[in-house]
């Protein structure tokens, strides 16, 4: 489903690919990432330069690959086949760290996740489990009797890191299931994808996949909670009842619990939506009823920052109206605190006039790993009062 379409690529995506060129070249290297700081690294065809930032958090992940490696042999991105598991040959995939236990009875799977936006965790993680597959399979000649095997996945952006381990038989079962869902997957290819059969549209799997705007199970999938019933046609959008018209009834608990469960998915399919037309348009290619035209004009700005500040000189305006100030913020001193220009007795000081806001209340899935808000109802916070209708004696 996705064959057609452009093979693209993010700034996010690239980003994480020179965090990843940056932690495999400090771990060869044995150096720390602060060695490649103002250094430019290409990844797609975007140009990034190593910055604090990316130094920090790319560290803390050196630190924790090292800290595994002490165990055993460490092999850095290492190419790992799997596809006799799955019954693809052609199967690879590429680890960012393995450790092999001194003694050969563990295996560790690092993974490096450098985005900030969605927290992976190790357990259960299927990528991680086809690299583990692929890396007995790459050991196996070295005469090692593997026992368990751990997979890491580490975010620094997020401060989250997450570990599981399981033991070989688990992970030949998972083996098992891999295989017939690669099968399913190869059928799909060769066959034709078989919607009604084939497609199971959620948030997990739609999320990165570049066919939502045109799928058909994603846009019934949608369509279900917002109409009561997925309409068979893209041209009975027009005519689906509205919520509440005949086919639901939006006021009951179950339909505000099943649609909830909906709305990132929904959210996911209108943006694609939207980036397909606009991909569309750009491309020369028609979209019936649609046209591209000029967003809101950015913020004014000086076309020559240094000609602008030397007229206003010699217009003889006063030096507080010409410049604005502004303190830097706790991000910024931070990041000046670390770099040393504050000192280590001077930092204690600014913390202590930091001051952060509470996170609003959000609803959350309950298996949501952040503990529930109690929140008391309103007419708790009220005393019962007399009902007794008032007379005019009491009015007076």
């Amino acid at each position: 489903m996705e064959a057609g379409l452009p093979d693209t690529s993010s700034a996010f995506a690239d980003e994480g690919t020179a965090a990843h060129t940056l932690a495999a070249m400090c771990l060869r290297d044995g150096v720390g990432a602060s060695e490649y700081l103002g250094e430019v690294i290409i990844a797609g065809e975007r140009r990034f330069q190593v910055d604090s930032d990316m130094a920090e958090h790319v560290q803390r992940y050196l630190e924790l690959v090292r800290d595994y490696a002490l165990l055993g042999d460490l092999l850095i991105e290492q190419r790992v086949e799997f596809g006799r598991h799955i019954g693809e040959a052609s199967a690879f995939g590429t680890s960012d760290a393995i450790v092999v236990a001194e003694d050969g009875d563990e295996l560790i799977i690092i993974d490096l996740k450098y985005g900030r936006g969605v927290k992976v965790d190790a357990e259960g993680n299927e990528q991680l489990m086809l690299y583990a597959l692929g890396a007995l399979d790459l050991i196996e000649p070295l005469g090692y009797e593997v026992k368990r095997v751990r997979l890491v996945i580490h975010q620094p952006r997020l401060a989250h890191a997450s570990e599981w381990e399981c033991g070989v038989a688990a992970l030949l079962a998972f083996a098992e299931r891999a295989k017939a869902a690669a099968s399913h997957a190869m059928a799909c290819i060769q066959l034709g994808v078989d919607e009604a059969e084939d497609l199971m549209p959620g948030e997990k799997q739609c999320r990165w996949c570049k066919a939502k705007a045109t799928c058909g199970a994603l846009r019934d999938a949608v369509a279900e909670p917002v109409f009561g019933t997925a309409p068979a046609t893209p041209e009975e959008f027009d005519e689906a009842p509205v919520p509440g018209a005949k086919h639901i009834e939006p006021t009951t608990d179950e339909w505000l619990s099943a649609a909830m469960g909906k709305v990132e998915l929904i959210e996911g399919w209108c943006k694609a939506v939207r980036a397909e037309a606009e991909r569309r348009l750009l491309a020369g290619q028609p979209v019936q009823g649609w046209k591209l035209v000029e967003g809101r004009r950015g913020s004014r700005k000086w076309a020559d920052e240094k000609a602008a500040e030397e007229a206003l000189k010699a217009m003889r305006i006063k030096h507080d109206q010409m410049y604005d100030y502004s303190v830097i913020s706790p991000t910024s001193a931070e990041k000046l605190a670390k770099a040393e220009v504050i000192g280590p007795r001077q930092w204690p000081k600014l913390q202590a006039l930091i001051t952060q806001s509470d996170g609003k209340p959000s609803v959350a899935p309950e298996a949501d790993k952040r503990p529930a808000l109690v929140v008391t109802p309103t007419a708790d916070e009220f005393e019962a009062v007399n009902t007794t209708a008032a007379t005019a004696d009491d009015l007076v």
